[in-house]
């Protein structure tokens, strides 16, 4: 799977602030992602991750939502599917709309300055079978979300981990691949320590 162009985070989280503007009470999950195009794995990856890692992420239900969508789209990019999908349940899930309005305004002063570090680097690893690695790494993390919603804030670290791993394949900064694949191991080992 060839690489998207490097998108902008500030233009990304700038397109969550218009599409809060826009929703009345609830806002949809598929109103969101449409916005980025289905091409784009690397924001696919990022907004629920983002989601379940902001206060959004408390909302009764959202960490598994956000872990099923990861899931979904993990095991895209993992078998190399050039159009992510969703099913029309998860695109139609909603939330409250003031909850996402105010993460995207939060998102949006953080995309800005994240995006003077951001520079395309490290090419081989947004390129397969780097991708798989990544693919296989964003669906643990993912699983792992499922049993960490019944601890408080526990989502956060898996969560992070991915989104750390998906603004790298949205900016092309296989740095950020890296470091989001280090964070992976520690979070895995740490899930080694406690249970063995």
């Amino acid at each position: 799977m060839d690489s998207d162009p490097p998108q902008s985070l500030e233009g990304l989280a700038d397109g969550l602030s218009q599409e809060a503007k826009r929703a009345g009470d609830q806002v949809a999950f598929g109103t969101i992602l449409a916005g980025f195009g289905r091409r784009a794995y690397g924001p696919m990856l990022l907004v629920p991750a983002l989601i379940a890692l902001a206060p959004t992420g408390a909302i009764p239900g959202m960490s598994i939502v956000t872990g099923s969508i990861i899931l979904l789209i993990s095991a895209q990019l993992l078998v190399g599917r050039k159009t992510p999908w969703l099913p029309k349940m998860v695109l139609e899930f909603e939330f409250e709309a003031d909850k996402f309005a105010r993460l995207s305004q939060r998102l949006t002063g953080y995309a800005s300055r994240a995006d003077r570090w951001l520079r395309p680097s490290m090419p081989f690893l947004i390129q397969p079978p780097w991708t798989r690695g990544i693919a296989l790494v964003s669906a643990a993390m993912a699983v792992l979300m499922f049993p960490f919603a019944l601890l408080p804030f526990a989502v956060a670290a898996p969560a992070a981990t991915i989104s750390v791993l998906a603004v790298g394949l949205t900016a092309n900064d296989g740095r950020f691949v890296a470091v989001g694949l280090l964070s992976a191991l520690v979070v895995l080992g740490l899930v080694v320590w406690f249970v063995v």
